[in-house]
């Protein structure tokens, strides 16, 4: 059956025999009814030698010969199938696989179309010819370089970090947006390229960056900004956002500035960072201040409070002093008068008779007078030592050895301890050596010792230990008994004047005081632990 003529059979041997190329196509259109492609219905033997093709190829046109778009030839061969006319045309192609310079004629026959051609590829070339096939080849591979350089650019735009694109014309089209500045201005890259950039991002119009783009035209100098803030439309909603970037003029090839381009990188989060150290260092600055200022009204209140406690020491200091003459007053006046009467019981005791002595009541009256004489007598040795304090603390201090001290004391109050069945445990180095005057020593130990004794347990058999050695820069002696304790209320008010926790032993209550302030004197310490009916432990500690 004849494809193009039926009736013809001599139109059809011409095409099959004819040594132009001939190829009848078959259009492709779209639902519009527009031309978009050419299926192959056949070739005739030239066109099948001149082009590596069989007679009826699978593939179509554009398919093969995708250049044809840019070449120009398929627009040919659309217009010549739109008007039905016969149209001519001369092509270089050097793409897909092929080196030709083509005569083309083409004409619409029906519902296809015709197409004959002849190739100058084996046939000797004209000057004319060689030198258009030069220029075009040149150009071409210009074109493929430009076209390899622009996708390496492209390529490198679109895995970059930052955020680019490109800017041509007065409206600033977007020529190029990288994934990055899409991702970033919350749109599609189909939503941007093609378009202005404030017809494709409304909500940065009237920000100042179409000022700040007309200035880079302008004048050709780049800009730069830091934390600029803009509006964008991203995940559903506006969002403000702040930018570093940098506006570059682009140079056409005659010198024109044609476009810009912006690299930048969005700092939201530094800036949003920043702001948020600021609003803390200015409310840390409040709150200094603030504290600055209790500070100030907190010491002057202790400066009011030093004032009245620097007040209060000056009247205590008198009040000492004024307690310290009373008590040298008098124990001083007192001396007198007990003595006196010391003497008139001596004198009663001359003149009444050894019979009249020995009455009972008599002899009761006598002794109640001599225990009396002797209370006072020793209440106002105390009261001596006690005005002697004050010029203690300033007083010579000496070496003093410890152990031969507490021997002395032990020997004095051998008596005592014997009546009182106590068994008396030492264990003191004999090379301890205190700057002590020897006397104050001797009455520390004295009086912690003999208290010991004194205040016994009735129900128990008394045990004593004094036990010191050196603890660093420090002599620590401690005296300890199971006698009767004391309760906490008790070991609060242990070294007050006058303060006397059992009455059932004589006592002035003047030891532990006098103790504590020549233990003080000389810038040492005394403390107490004690439970009632289990025993008590004082520990004083002296500087070597």
């Amino acid at each position: 059956m004849s494809l193009i003529a039926p009736a013809n059979d001599l139109f059809e041997a011409f095409f099959d025999l004819s040594a132009l190329g001939g190829i009848l196509f078959r259009p492709v259109q779209d639902a519009a009814g527009e031309l978009i492609d050419l299926a192959y219905e056949r070739l005739n033997p030239a066109a099948q030698q001149m082009l590596a093709l069989p007679e009826c190829p699978a593939e179509t046109f554009l398919t093969l010969y995708p250049h044809a778009l840019t070449t120009g030839i398929f627009a040919f061969y659309r217009e010549a199938f739109r008007t039905g006319e016969v149209r001519r045309g001369e092509f270089n192609y050097q793409y897909d696989g092929l080196d030709n310079y083509f005569h083309l004629a083409a004409r619409r026959v029906g519902e296809r179309l015709l197409v004959s051609f002849t190739d100058t590829s084996e046939q000797p070339r004209s000057a004319v010819e060689l030198a258009l096939r030069e220029s075009q080849a040149a150009e071409q591979a210009a074109r493929t370089e430009a076209e390899r350089q622009r996708g390496e650019l492209e390529r490198v735009f679109e895995q970059a970090p930052l955020a680019i694109a490109v800017y041509r014309g007065p409206t600033y089209t977007i020529e190029l947006a990288n994934p990055t500045v899409a991702r970033l201005w919350g749109r599609t890259r189909a939503q941007l390229l093609g378009k202005g950039l404030f017809e494709a991002l409304p909500e940065v119009a009237g920000l100042g960056y179409e000022e700040l783009l007309d200035g880079v035209m302008a004048t050709g100098v780049p800009h730069v900004a830091h934390a600029m803030e803009a509006q964008h439309d991203r995940n559903g909603h506006r969002e403000t956002v702040y930018w570093d970037f940098v506006y570059v003029p682009m140079y056409a090839a005659d010198g024109r500035i044609e476009g810009a381009m912006v690299v930048a990188t969005e700092v939201t989060e530094q800036v949003l960072a920043r702001r948020q150290v600021e609003q803390l260092n200015a409310a840390l600055e409040t709150r200094v201040q603030q504290r600055t200022e209790e500070l100030a009204a907190l010491n002057q209140e202790l400066i009011a409070t030093n004032q009245e406690l620097q007040q209060s020491n000056r009247q205590l200091t008198r009040t000492n002093v004024d307690l310290d003459t009373f008590v040298y007053t008098a124990s001083h006046d007192l001396k007198a008068p007990i003595t006196n009467i010391e003497s008139i019981v001596q004198a009663l005791r001359d003149t009444l008779s050894p019979g009249v002595q020995q009455d009972e009541v008599v002899a009761h009256l006598l002794g109640l007078l001599d225990t009396t004489v002797a209370r006072f007598q020793g209440t106002i040795t105390q009261l001596t030592d006690i005005s002697r304090l004050q010029l203690a603390h300033a007083g010579p201090t000496e070496p003093v050895i410890l152990a031969p001290v507490v021997e002395q004391v032990r020997l004095d109050l051998a008596p005592a301890l014997a009546a009182a069945a106590t068994q008396l445990t030492i264990a003191v180095a004999p090379d301890l050596v205190l700057s002590f005057s020897p006397a104050n020593l001797r009455s520390v130990v004295y009086n912690l010792l003999s208290n010991a004794v004194k205040y016994r347990a009735p129900d128990r058999p008394s045990h004593v230990q004094v036990r010191a050695a050196q603890q660093g820069c420090a002599i620590v002696l401690t005296v300890q008994d199971n006698g009767l304790g004391m309760s906490e209320v008790q070991q609060r008010q242990l070294f007050g004047l006058f303060q006397r926790l059992h009455t059932h032993v004589e006592g002035t209550g003047v030891g532990l005081y006098i103790t504590k302030r020549l233990i003080e004197n000389v810038g040492g310490t005394i403390q107490v632990q004690s439970q009632p009916n289990v025993g008590t432990t004082f520990t004083v500690t002296l500087p070597v």
